[in-house]
């Protein structure tokens, strides 16, 4: 890609832009929120036209009208937003750009015979082929989308955020695989936040800043610190705060929860001013288990208390009365509503409260709420108006989580706080975390990021196949203590 430039509304998305991919290479991508990585993908991906620029395939000059295109030169995209069919089946999601058949009838058997060998070389094989793919979890959501592109016959593939979901083990089988389609001749771009994976599994890393490259250096070379100077133009300082937290009375309480499949006999409680980390590979049940104490998904037994009180939550407006939050694990569809203003997202959990007396919503009321959260929160917009899907990732996490603490809760409840978003963002919303729980909120969070679950939180609950296997807490928090009690090791 040569002197690719983009603009919208006359602001630049992109200058100048020059990105080579040399065959078998793997190159990280990365830079804040809106540097410019996704435009610049979306580039090459004809999901938008270039304004100025040319991009060569081989030595050649090419022309990329649309997607299809796209995918006629052999490149494939996996994007943060899974482009699945939730009501198709694994396999007919794995295959369906290229869906085996003779005399125009799908072969069926080999279809699934070799959707089963995917999923089993991904570490799936309690899933079947013809499950359909709304019933799996995000992470193995994200994992059948990956199996689509090794599917196909990829030349390029662009990985945006491909380990948000997955935990350390899936991670592991992502990056072999990757390992196996480089020694293939598969050129590789790999977006990601995550620093320390750029280092284990790409050749070299470019930095975007601004709509601009800032620089092209190898990973065997440069440093973290380096990297992150070039992003934000600046040393960053300190990702987490020190802490030395005191903990009030408990806020909430588990006893024996126990689901039809997901998870058994789960017992655990957080203190006022306390973060409890729940950790656990992907299908270890950790999602469900906040769920159902939401009231999102049923238990069937088991009991749950707050602030000493045995209750039963129904649904979230219940929670939500009794005081809990919940930060969902997928922002754009449960988290957020994407078509309405970033106002809107911030005050819809607390409307109620912002209506007069004869039920009349409070316009200027509810404005003012917004540019409160919007300074506090230091959420990027021009204006309490702007549609929120147009915020970064990063500004759209904070508007969630403020949105949940407009209902001043005293337990709240995040599940994967930190995926998808910058640097930047991350320390953001670090900082937010721990100031909430040095104020006393109990915080019960989700988090598949091992640096993130040993330096943010006081205690670590560890999930195994539905099963509580272990309670850390201190200097026990390790990496190889988390790994080896969440894999079944000693």
């Amino acid at each position: 890609m040569q002197g690719i430039e983009k603009r919208f509304s006359g602001v630049y998305a992109l200058r100048h832009v020059d990105f080579t991919l040399n065959q078998g290479e793997v190159r990280g991508l990365i830079g804040e929120n809106g540097a410019g990585k996704s435009t610049l993908m979306k580039v090459l991906g004809g999901d938008y036209q270039a304004d100025a620029g040319k991009i060569y395939l081989n030595g050649q000059e090419i022309q990329i009208k649309d997607a299809e295109t796209a995918n006629q030169y052999g490149i494939s995209f996996i994007h943060q937003e899974l482009a699945l069919f939730p009501e198709l089946s694994i396999a007919t999601n794995i295959f369906i750009q290229h869906l085996p058949s003779a005399h125009g009838v799908v072969k069926k058997r080999e279809m699934h015979a070799k959707a089963a060998e995917l999923l089993a070389e991904f570490g799936l094989a309690h899933c079947h082929p013809e499950q359909t793919v709304g019933t799996l979890q995000i992470g193995e959501q994200q994992l059948v989308e990956i199996m689509r592109c090794l599917a196909m016959d990829t030349k390029i593939l662009v990985l945006d955020e491909p380990t948000s979901s997955l935990t350390s083990r899936e991670v592991d089988t992502l990056f072999r695989l990757i390992g196996k389609m480089k020694a293939k001749g598969v050129s590789i771009v790999f977006i990601s936040h995550r620093l320390d994976e750029l280092f284990e599994i790409c050749d070299n890393i470019t930095v975007m800043r601004d709509g601009a490259v800032i620089d092209t250096v190898s990973a065997k070379t440069t440093t973290q610190k380096e990297l992150i100077h070039m992003m934000l133009g600046r040393d960053q300082g300190e990702m987490y705060e020190a802490h030395c937290r005191s903990f009030g009375q408990e806020r909430l309480r588990v006893e024996g929860l126990t689901h039809k499949k997901r998870f058994r006999d789960v017992s655990f409680s957080v203190r006022s001013g306390e973060i409890v980390g729940l950790y656990g590979l992907l299908g270890s049940g950790r999602s469900e288990i906040v769920r159902s104490i939401y009231g999102l998904e049923p238990f069937v037994s088991g009991d749950v208390f707050v602030d000493g009180e045995k209750v039963r939550i129904k649904d979230p407006a219940q929670a939500g009365r009794l005081g809990i939050g919940l930060v969902t694990e997928d922002r754009r569809i449960e988290g957020l509503c994407l078509q309405h203003s970033v106002q809107r997202n911030l005050t819809i959990a607390c409307i109620d409260r912002l209506k007069r007396l004869l039920g009349y919503l409070d316009v200027k009321t509810e404005r003012k709420k917004a540019e409160e959260n919007i300074r506090r929160f230091n959420i990027a917009t021009d204006k309490p108006s702007k549609i929120v899907r147009y915020l970064s990732g990063g500004n759209q996490q904070k508007v969630v989580i403020a949105k949940w603490l407009n209902i001043e809760p005293d337990i709240l409840i995040l599940d994967e706080p930190t995926r998808g978003v910058d640097v930047g963002a991350k320390k953001e919303i670090y900082s937010i975390l721990s100031e909430l729980a040095e104020q006393g909120m109990a915080l019960l969070v989700i988090s598949s990021e091992l640096n993130e679950v040993i330096n943010l939180c006081d205690r670590v609950l560890v999930l195994r196949k539905g099963k509580l296997v272990a309670q850390l807490e201190g200097e026990e928090i390790t990496k190889e203590s988390l790994l080896a009690t969440s894999m079944g090791g000693n």
